[in-house]
């Protein structure tokens, strides 16, 4: 993907997620289907497409090569999932919990870094020479 071309945020994903930290992470896992080099052409365009703002995910899923070929990843994942013991989905669950926690303590860096680095916030005092 072009470095110049727009990028859409985690923000224009909280319609579909409902939560900053599920958009982020699914912005995550287009940009990831996005790059990938050994996947699912349609899967790939679709998400490259979203990415760059040129289609909702939400209409991107009524185009009907995207919409089959996420079908087919949506089915292979759910017979991979049945086929795991309860301890392998117990396991996938805590990973899955704790790739959320990730993404929610980056949110809450990149705010404080912001807000460290947004003009007009009030300095401490120390340091200040005359």
């Amino acid at each position: 993907m072009a470095d110049q071309e727009r990028q859409i945020g985690d923000a224009d994903l909280t319609d579909i997620t409902h939560d900053e930290v599920r958009a982020r992470a699914l912005r995550k896992s287009l940009q990831r289907l996005a790059d990938s080099q050994s996947g699912n052409g349609a899967l790939q365009e679709m998400a490259r497409e979203v990415l760059s703002g040129r289609i909702g995910l939400r209409e991107a899923l009524r185009v009907g090569p995207y919409s089959e070929a996420l079908g087919e990843r949506i089915a292979q994942a759910r017979e991979a999932y049945e086929q795991q013991s309860p301890e392998e989905r117990e396991q996938q669950r805590t990973e899955a919990l704790r790739y959320l926690e990730a993404q929610r303590e980056e949110i809450e860096q990149e705010r404080q870094e912001q807000q460290a680095t947004r003009p007009g916030t009030r300095h401490s005092g120390r340091d200040w020479r005359l």
